[in-house]
């Protein structure tokens, strides 16, 4: 059923001819919304097709809430493998799951007004976890955070903090971040100059343009947008929870009112297109 959507949907798929990358350009990459599987393999293809074209840099323009931490997880990977230098823009947000991903990248600038931070690991439908569960999960993932934050030049402290509210942050005989909460900076906080270093990012800059200036970066940029199909699987995935909620209402009311064919054919497409978004 869905392959049969999918060719409905085909010629809507592709409504942005992709972009020639040369030799020396800087790739800009949207990351925004929730953090999803669809998102990381978004995330893969334009990491891949950056360092195959000779790209000298890429800048990911990021605003989220956060979303799925295994997909961050997996985008964290990725950008710590990659052979080229990496940025993150923080354009208004950088939440939990956000935070770890930025920390993967080698350089942040912020916007004026924008935040990141309050990555501690919750339940789906927003609660806190068991507390077995919520220590293992705190102790696996700060050794994660703490390992990339380090390989990209970053204070692991802050990533853990972000993370741990036990978590103190202390830089020499300042404490920057007393335990007791998540830590959250803004982009004044986030740039203090502490001992001559900023505490995380590099800058606060207004657009890509002002963070290509600050940082000295050449050559052209190029906007490494989504695909049609990965558009479609972005809000199809967003989705999926309503979809679901809609198929298993469809079948209930199927099966409960005689004769009724407008539940069972709304029930179909809503369980068509979810399963349509995980195969996209």
């Amino acid at each position: 059923a869905f392959l049969s959507i999918a060719s409905v949907l085909l010629p809507f798929a592709h409504l942005e001819a992709a972009k020639v990358i040369h030799k020396g350009d800087v790739v800009v990459v949207p990351l925004s919304g929730e953090i999803s599987q669809s998102l990381v393999l978004f995330i893969r293809r334009a990491v891949k097709t950056a360092e195959s074209d000779g790209a000298a840099a890429t800048i990911f323009e990021m605003n989220t809430y956060g979303g799925r931490l295994d997909s961050a997880e997996e985008i964290t990977g990725i950008l710590n493998h990659t052979t080229i230098p990496t940025y993150t823009f923080i354009n208004t947000n950088a939440g939990s799951a956000g935070a770890l991903i930025a920390i993967a990248t080698q350089h942040i600038y912020m916007a004026p007004v924008s935040a990141i931070g309050a990555a501690a690991p919750v339940l789906a439908t927003g609660e806190d976890l068991p507390a077995t569960q919520r220590d293992k999960t705190i102790s696996y993932w700060s050794a994660l955070v703490r390992g990339s934050a380090t390989r990209n030049g970053h204070n692991p402290d802050l990533g853990e903090a972000f993370m741990d509210k036990e978590k103190e942050v202390k830089i020499g005989e300042r404490v920057v971040h007393p335990k007791g909460s998540l830590l959250t900076l803004n982009a004044q906080e986030a740039t203090e100059q502490i001992n001559g270093k900023p505490l995380l990012a590099d800058g606060v800059v207004d657009s890509v343009a002002e963070l290509m200036r600050k940082a000295g970066l050449k050559g052209e940029t190029v906007a490494f947008d989504p695909s049609g199909f990965e558009k479609l699987a972005f809000w199809i995935t967003a989705l999926a929870p309503l979809l679901l909620l809609g198929g298993i209402l469809g079948a209930y009311l199927e099966f409960k009112i005689p004769g009724a064919t407008l539940p069972g054919i709304i029930s179909a497409i809503c369980f068509a297109l979810f399963f349509l978004g995980h195969y996209l």
